[in-house]
């Protein structure tokens, strides 16, 4: 058995400003949701935080928090909390990166909404935030944001800036542009005890891995109002990485001897994502519309890694590895909207896609002398196709001013490929219903309740083999996993107590088919299916200013949340929690954001106090998780975190001219 903790401090320092010139034009903007379930906050809320961008504002919303969405394929079940002008981009990219990429200055005002208020393509989350734009611009506008950060154990410096800007193209058109490049420097370091299944001690290990990741991102966004019915956009995002990782590893026994050692180094040589995007809006009538979404993305990624192992007394290697993975998604979606009466709002759609994935994997062990000697590993090479469709229909009901309910039917099926060394092909069919519920107690306080029928994506990467030279480990392609599915239940609370203070607490409780863990295939670890399992917890989100304590010009915010994993291991036959994680992480203007995966325990805790004086805030962010164990064929890994994540920043404040 394995122990292992890490620990991370980190500073920050952040500038930006923007600027204005000359130009513009009318754009078109969505009205409000009604008022029974929106909260409106306008630019002078945030004037004290003096945001850079929109993802500065929406960081500041008391008792939200933004979620960049699952990472699956598709644009319908991808969605994260969204929307901009009353709209989901016609991109994946996660929200938090679209939010950064919309200067403050442009943002008239900011809603936070029920999730019965928005549309189809992003419902299925009790709250959503919309941004909203300047309908009017006689400006071009520009930003930027230049950000260092010290991670304090590694005593390494990275950098992030971004550019952004938009500019007017006659009376109605506005382009869009942005350029980020992150710099991240960082180092990471694990001290493993390794114990016996009875819990005697059989050595020590420490791990140290020290990655150098160079990125940037350029993307693109063209509105146009092409006729007073008709509104097109498109997208385009491409962002090369580089990326190193040099590492090693030593182990010893009991008694403090050198029982192996590992070096080496990772390299990407190719390491790319690019997307294409657009949407095209119509107007049929005053109670009609429909939209036709087009998604295009590629990615392209190769890997090499070099590792020379020592074993005591005397045996060396060398292995190398040489990994490339290609993949694409291609997707076209419809949707037609209908305003049947006041109380009844129908949408009808239909999406279909295309995605594949082709990895080829070669490896070689090579003796000090000797020739390199080719390792054999089953499914080392696969290309996996999926080709799917879905046809939904939605229904929002305004049962009275206070109550409204949603009504969604979705009908999904797929066909799944493999070919390289395993030949398979499979077919899927999946109705996933669901009903939410939104009631408003009184102007500050609303309950959301829901029930989905929610059916996983499967992982294509699990679908080949992967080594870890460094952990010794395989985890071997398995050509059979099943979706996991789950019926979701889930409770919410909100109370917006003040103008700066809120407070959301929830529970919910999954019951899951097909529980998504790790198996034993042909004697060797392997993604799979373990049974059926449970999910049930609570989470709470606040958020308060601290005058009241004698804290002048700051707020706390809390995030947090607990729960309880459980499903049958299918060796020992005991209960345990899952195994595997699911998670995707994110933040919304760069700060540590919550994310339980499948953990017990995790909180965020963010301090932020404004200087005025000194035009500039200063704050310190807490992170913690539970740790959790990993369940194999021959041992089970215990990951434990024993000190929170320490993020500090320091953020001076510039105005607008």
């Amino acid at each position: 058995m394995k122990h292992r903790s890490s620990w991370l401090v980190a500073a920050t320092i952040l500038v930006g400003s923007s600027a204005h010139s000359a130009g513009l034009a009318p754009l078109p903007v969505a009205p409000a949701a009604p008022a029974s379930d929106t909260a409106t906050f306008a630019p002078a809320y945030f004037a004290s935080y003096n945001p850079v961008t929109a993802a500065d504002m929406v960081s500041r919303i008391p008792g939200f928090e933004l979620k960049d969405g699952d990472d699956r394929r598709g644009f319908g079940g991808s969605a994260g909390n969204l929307l901009i002008n009353g709209e989901r981009p016609s991109s994946k990219a996660t929200p938090s990166d679209l939010l950064k990429r919309i200067p403050a200055a442009e943002v008239t005002r900011i809603e936070v909404m029920a999730g019965t208020s928005a549309q189809a393509d992003v419902r299925g989350q009790s709250q959503f935030v919309n941004v909203i734009t300047r309908a009017t611009k006689k400006a071009a506008s520009a930003s930027y944001t230049v950000g260092l950060r010290h991670i304090q154990f590694s005593d390494r410096i990275g950098f992030v800036t971004q550019l952004s800007g938009s500019v007017p193209l006659g009376a109605k058109a506005e382009l869009d542009m942005d350029f980020q490049s992150p710099n991240i420097l960082g180092r990471s370091e694990n001290r493993d005890v390794l114990m016996t299944g009875n819990h005697q001690t059989t050595g020590s290990r420490i791990f140290v891995g020290r990655p150098t990741n160079l990125g940037a991102q350029g993307s693109a966004h063209l509105r146009w109002q092409a006729t007073p019915v008709d509104a097109v956009n498109l997208n385009v995002q491409y962002a090369p990485n580089w990326w190193t990782t040099d590492s090693f590893q030593l182990e010893a026994l009991p008694n403090g001897a050198l029982s192996s050692s590992i070096y080496g180094r990772t390299d990407y040589p190719t390491n790319y994502t690019l997307e294409l995007g657009g949407d095209w809006d119509h107007k049929i009538s005053a109670t009609l519309a429909a939209k036709l979404v087009i998604l295009l993305s590629n990615g392209d990624l190769e890997q090499r890694d070099r590792f020379d192992t020592f074993t005591a007394p005397t045996a060396y290697l060398t292995r190398v590895q040489d990994r490339t993975t290609n993949n694409g998604e291609r997707i076209i979606r419809g949707r037609l909207k209908w305003t049947a009466s006041e109380a009844h709002t129908f949408e009808f759609g239909a999406e279909g896609a295309f995605n594949f994935r082709d990895t080829g994997l070669r490896i070689t062990n090579q003796l000090p002398g000797k020739a390199p000697t080719p390792v054999v590993l089953p499914v080392a090479d696969a290309r996996v196709e999926e080709k799917r469709g879905e046809i939904f229909a939605s229904d929002i009901w305004t049962v009275t001013p206070k109550l409204t309910i949603e009504t969604d039917l979705n009908v999904e099926a797929s066909r799944i490929t493999q070919s390289g060394d395993q030949h398979q092909q499979r077919d899927f069919k999946y109705i996933k219903p669901r009903l939410i519920a939104t009631y408003t107690l009184s102007p500050k306080s609303t309950l959301h309740a829901s029930l989905i029928r929610d059916v996983s994506q499967l992982d294509f990467a699990e679908f080949s083999s992967a080594v870890d030279f460094v952990n010794t480990s395989t985890i071997i392609g398995n050509p059979n996993l099943k979706p996991e599915k789950a019926w979701k239940f889930r409770a919410e609370w909100e109370s917006r107590l003040s103008t700066r203070s809120a407070l959301t607490a929830a529970a919910f409780y999954d019951k899951i088919e097909d529980v998504h863990d790790l198996v034993v295939l042909n004697g060797v670890d392997a993604f799979g299916n373990i049974g059926a399992g449970t999910r049930i917890g609570a989470e709470i989100r606040a958020s308060m200013p601290l005058n009241a304590v004698g804290i002048a010009n700051a707020e706390l915010r809390l995030n947090g949340i607990y729960q309880k994993t459980q499903v049958t291991d299918p060796v020992t036959g005991q209960k345990r929690s899952f195994s595997v994680p699911l998670e995707r992480q994110g933040t919304a203007a760069g700060a540590p954001v919550l994310n339980g995966g499948n953990k017990d325990w995790a909180y965020v805790v963010n301090f932020r106090q404004n200087l005025p004086s000194l035009e500039s805030s200063w704050g310190v962010i807490l992170t913690q998780w539970a740790g959790r164990q990993e369940f194999r064929r021959a041992e089970a890994i215990k990951y434990v975190r024993k000190e929170p994540r320490i993020d500090l920043f320091l953020r001076p404040q510039q105005s607008s001219p």
